[in-house]
């Protein structure tokens, strides 16, 4: 078969052989080879009448038999006028939120080439039977390009053009948001009551499928990250503060804020082991200046009121590590340490002390906003653990 003036989409094209291949088996097949060698003039005609009134949109231009054991059909078919070219493509989101309509454009865009090309070459009058394969064809389309999306496609003619409104076609989908904040230089409490402000910045991913977040986890982070850098109390006290999502039907925010600035944390720690040093309150306020911190330490030991303070330096190498030193008024000596954040929950921590000469280990899990414990271990042979309560 021939399509004069170029084929239209291949699913046309097969569409179009296939109702041309029934016509003729329906005519011809059962007949005897001679016969139809006989009467071809009229099994062509009865041909060209049955193929232009099945395959609207197009015209039987020349038909001729192969007559034999298996016969061959050879058509040439003109498309009758007008014919469409390539449609412009409307994409419509109603119930995809506009700051992230964007990112699920982008995702389209790359396959809008494709979607426009569905009807190039298609005559006008065919679209009564060929736009449904090509609305589906669309739908596919924006299924394998925005994963959790569909699309419902309609090609319009007037004015011409292919519109298709996505929506959210998995049934997993953020339904809700929750958020945490980590932090080493802020206490728990300045930070908690702003958790409804961070919620609210995140309201954008509500109604996302769930694999399609969890895909462009990285641009939804940085959605986020730009609403927090303009936040006023983020602007205000100079303070870092980097979002991470663990994307499912219910979404958890981890803001990770450290202040630029000023810094402080204030800690109550519960010990537990036959080794283990008594509780104590701990409180720490240090002044960044850029990587580097100095900062005073004050601990104070409710059993017997006993009060230490150490000062200390902090650089930090990164994101996750940082080095220091502390040292003492009770004649301790210098007390070098190393700090290293492995995610936002697990932080490993060294320590050696010179008076008594000892290397202390902690490995530290983040129970959630203001708990943690801590498993602690010493060269000398002590182990304990300690629950933290960040106040």
């Amino acid at each position: 078969m021939v399509i004069e003036d170029g084929e239209p989409h291949p699913l046309i094209v097969r569409r179009i052989t296939e109702s041309v291949g029934s016509a003729a088996a329906r005519l011809l097949v059962g007949r005897d080879s001679d016969l139809v060698a006989r009467q071809e003039a009229a099994l062509v005609a009865v041909l060209r009448e049955v193929v232009d009134r099945v395959v609207g949109g197009y015209r039987v231009a020349e038909v001729a038999l192969q007559a034999g054991v298996v016969t061959g059909v050879v058509l040439r078919m003109q498309p009758r006028p007008p014919v469409l070219g390539e449609l412009p493509t409307e994409f419509v989101m109603p119930a995809v939120h506009a700051e992230v309509q964007p990112l699920v454009r982008a995702a389209l865009d790359r396959q809008t080439p494709e979607l426009r090309r569905l009807a190039d070459r298609l005559p006008l009058a065919a679209l009564e039977w060929a736009a449904p394969i090509l609305e589906q064809r669309a739908a596919e389309i924006v299924a394998a390009a925005a994963p959790g999306f569909g699309g419902a496609a309609r090609i319009q003619v007037a004015p011409a053009r292919l519109a298709i409104t996505v929506t959210a076609r998995d049934d997993r989908v953020v339904r809700d948001i929750g958020v945490r904040f980590r932090s080493t230089s802020i206490p728990y409490v300045l930070l908690s009551g702003h958790a409804p402000q961070v919620a609210s910045m995140a309201e954008p991913l509500r109604g996302l499928p769930v694999v399609f977040a969890s895909a462009h986890r990285a641009d939804l982070e940085a959605l986020i990250k730009r609403h927090l850098d303009t936040y006023p109390p983020v602007r205000e006290y100079a303070v870092v503060a980097r979002p991470l999502l663990q994307v499912a039907e219910v979404t958890f925010i981890t803001v990770l804020a450290e202040s630029t600035l000023y810094r402080g944390r204030l800690e109550a720690r519960l010990n537990f082991g036959t080794t283990a040093p008594p509780p104590d309150v701990r409180a720490t306020l240090g002044r960044a200046f850029g990587s580097l911190e100095p900062f005073a330490e004050f601990t104070v030991v409710p059993s017997n009121l006993a009060f230490r303070t150490v000062l200390g330096m902090r650089f930090e190498l990164g994101t996750r590590l940082s080095v220091g030193a502390t040292t003492g008024f009770d004649g301790e000596g210098l007390a070098p340490f190393l700090t290293y954040r492995l995610s936002p929950d697990f932080t490993l921590h060294g320590r050696y002390a010179s008076r008594p000469t000892a290397f202390e280990g902690t490995i530290s899990y983040r129970l959630n906003e203001f708990l943690s414990w801590e498993g602690v271990a010493t060269s000398n042979g002590f182990v304990w653990l300690r629950l933290v309560s960040n106040l």
